[in-house]
């Protein structure tokens, strides 16, 4: 960008200043300007444009969302502390708190952002969820400070831009749109699609502009013919335009609904402005009147808004010619709001807004971050906007993520009506723990006092991450004294492993950095965070360095045994996993979990003998997860005709697969016959079943097979079989 064309833009910028506020308020952005233009002078952009640029296009894109004064200084100033000599303080005394807390705030998520690792991209948001309880303008200087970024990403390598778009793609872009700012949400997403697909991008772009040349006459003509409807029935409107839906929803729909591009109806849709609510209803009216509604297809987000204050009466509607048409019609204020979300709270001058539900939900899942109690992916969760709504008994409205069950909804009211959950009626029926809230439903809960509190097997059912924490943290405080115990057992066995004290792991920095990021201050915290799975020994041991495991080692050697790094447990992130003795699973078998009632989830193969009886609410699925160095435990039985130094061929065998001997026992029976069992750790299913094989061409072998909780499987010198 020339100076010239950023000179153009302030210009702009204070034009608009003062013909919305006053002379006073365009002199204190002209003198933010100054101070930003003097402190960045001599540095350039990676583009070689002067880096005052930047600054000026976040106030330009923020003082279009219609932010006041303060934002556009606190935009104009936002990387001056970060990037130059200037100091908080210095910003403070020429410009006020107010503006001083907007610039403090983007500086600190700056300077995170730099660093460009995911852990910094987590601590990244929890600064930004801090900043939007204090002062929302910073998240909104934010919003707009990436959007320029992206505008501009063709100056970076493709590394970067691809790093960026992912960024974009799954933070900013969503925050946005949690925030009601389309706008900035549909243009982000579209910057990012760009970057990551760049040949679907290409592809939707050219079918789009084709369609658009195809169909213009057409979508003009409809939009004649409902304004002399509109007209002809006396509803006042400020106009009625078209809207094309941004490529990245086209693309992202026809995935997830595996349809081609001529398969998308909702390309187009017309959008009627009124003066007000009731003429949104008429409006309707006469549009159904027009042409014949789509059952199912009717949206009324004006009586039940969605919870980031969008506001809306969508239909879909069969034209006479046969074409499907999506309509929306607003009123001017939610037009500007479903626009500009809670940016338009500031363009009409209501001021700064409090924290909105979703915010302060978003506070708690930092807290529940810090303890331990929530994911990183629990906020990928809460920035979604798929939800449903259901109705107290006395008609208050609960918005809840989609797939909500009762129990979501009972901690939705308070923790302790969850707490002491004993049941729920839906709609004047009895319904299961498990029940899917659909949109509507009226539910009652029902408690018990004398209930002492959630069970383990509670969060198979609570799909909310609010209720999971919630949940966690009634079963910490319930059982920290076992988890610590348990985490202390865990911490001696690393220590052991590595031929280590407690006390050197402790010390460690590596390890004491990665504690205070998760916010742990004390050893009795590290334990109950062990102890309960928070946080496994492999990512303990990745700090203090593997250990040296030996090869081949003595028969009776206990063997160094995994604790459930390997598994992936569906929605219950973060509970202890242990495997079960009794089936011994290898990774390639396949698994299944148990919910104990106090010590996680136990792991079994999916054909164990000891899931008869088993109730099938406390099953879960379960699947493996990276393979790693870890080692499994597995029990190999054979047969074979009795001769001197049988047992001794078998185990050079073993070890000519590099396979580590735990154990082995043997005995002959009368007839002649030997029988071996060798106990040994191997890395997965497909190891185990090439040593079988490799043993079984010993000479004199009868049978080989695995044993497992008194079952075994194996094969003679052809195939494998079961054995009873």
């Amino acid at each position: 960008m020339l100076e010239k064309d950023y000179e153009r833009l302030m210009r702009e910028i204070l034009e608009l200043v003062e013909k919305e506020y006053d002379p006073t308020s365009a002199e204190l952005v002209d003198k933010a300007y100054e101070v930003a233009k003097s402190a960045h002078e001599g540095q350039v952009r990676e583009s070689g444009e002067p880096y005052i640029s930047h600054p000026v296009n976040v106030a330009k894109i923020v003082s279009d969302l219609g932010m006041d004064p303060p934002t556009i200084c606190g935009a104009l100033l936002h990387d001056v502390v970060e990037d130059t000599d200037t100091t908080i303080e210095t910003i403070r005394q020429l410009f006020g708190s107010e503006i001083a807390l907007i610039v403090d705030g983007l500086t600190k998520i700056e300077a995170l952002e730099k660093e460009d690792v995911r852990l910094s991209e987590i601590e990244t948001i929890r600064k930004m969820i801090f900043a939007m309880a204090q002062d929302m303008r910073v998240v909104i200087v934010k919003l707009a400070d990436r959007l320029h970024n992206m505008r501009t990403l063709d100056a970076l390598s493709v590394e970067k831009q691809r790093r960026k778009s992912r960024q974009t793609m799954e933070i900013y872009a969503p925050i946005a749109n949690r925030l009601g700012i389309y706008t900035v949400k549909r243009e982000l997403e579209d910057l990012s699609f760009k970057h990551l697909y760049p040949r679907d991008y290409q592809e939707i772009k050219r079918l789009v502009d084709k369609k658009i040349r195809e169909r213009s006459q057409e979508i003009e003509f409809y939009r004649k013919e409902l304004e002399t409807s509109l007209k002809e029935n006396g509803v006042e409107f400020i106009e009625i335009d078209g809207r094309i839906k941004h490529f990245y929803s086209i693309w992202r729909k026809m995935h997830l609904k595996n349809k081609e591009f001529s398969e998308i109806y909702d390309l187009f849709a017309l959008r009627i402005l009124v003066k007000d609510i009731p003429k949104c209803y008429t409006s309707l009216g006469v549009v159904h009147n027009l042409w014949n509604p789509i059952p199912g297809r009717f949206k009324d987000y004006i009586a039940s808004p969605k919870s980031n204050g969008y506001q809306a009466l969508q239909t879909s509607v069969m034209t006479n010619k046969g074409d499907a048409l999506e309509i929306q019609i607003r009123d001017e204020k939610m037009h500007h709001e479903a626009e500009y979300g809670m940016a338009a709270h500031w363009k009409y001058k209501e001021g700064e807004v409090k924290n909105s539900e979703w915010i302060d939900r978003l506070v708690e899942w930092q807290k529940d971050y810090a303890k331990g109690l929530s994911k990183w992916k629990d906020f990928a969760k809460e920035l979604q906007l798929d939800e449903v709504f259901a109705f107290t008994p006395k008609g208050e409205i609960k918005h809840l993520p989609k797939g909500a069950t009762p129990i979501d909804f009972a901690y939705s009211i308070h923790t302790d009506i969850g707490n002491h959950y004993s049941g729920a009626i839906v709609n004047g029926r009895m319904v299961p723990m498990g029940y899917r809230i659909q949109n509507g439903d009226r539910i009652k809960i029902t408690i018990d006092k004398n209930n002492s509190g959630p069970s383990l097997d509670w969060l198979k059912y609570a799909h909310s991450s609010r209720t999971r924490a919630k949940i966690k943290k009634s079963l910490r405080e319930r059982f920290s004294k076992d988890y610590m115990l348990r985490g202390r057992d865990i911490l001696r066995e690393i220590a052991k492993k590595h031929k280590l004290s407690v006390e050197d792991i402790l010390v460690d920095e590596r390890v004491k950095h990665y504690l205070n990021m998760r916010h742990i201050e004390s050893e009795e915290e590290f334990e109950i965070r062990l102890g309960e799975g928070a946080i496994t020994s492999l990512q303990i041991e990745k700090f203090i360095g593997k250990g040296n495991l030996k090869k081949n080692v003595e028969f009776s050697r206990t063997p160094t045994k995994p604790e459930g790094k390997e598994i992936i447990v569906e929605d219950l992130e973060g509970i202890e996993v242990h495997f079960s003795k009794c089936c011994n699973p290898v990774p390639g078998d396949p698994i299944v979990g148990v919910v104990t009632r106090s010590h996680g989830i136990s792991i079994h193969t999916a054909d164990c003998k000891n899931l008869k009886g088993i109730d099938h609410e406390r099953i879960v699925k379960v699947s493996w997860g990276m393979k790693s160095d870890e080692l499994f435990e597995a029990k190999i039985g054979m047969r074979a005709y009795d001769r001197e130094g049988f047992l001794s061929d078998v185990m050079n065998r073993i070890r000519e697969k590099h396979v580590q001997i735990i154990s082995v026992m043997s005995y002959a029976d009368d007839v002649g016959i030997a029988h071996a069992s060798v106990r040994v750790n191997v890395s997965d299913l497909k190891q185990l079943r090439d040593l079988m094989e490799h043993i079984r061409k010993e000479k004199g072998i009868i049978e080989v097979h695995r044993e497992r909780g008194g079952m075994s499987e194996g094969g003679g010198p052809a195939r494998y079989k079961r054995k009873s």
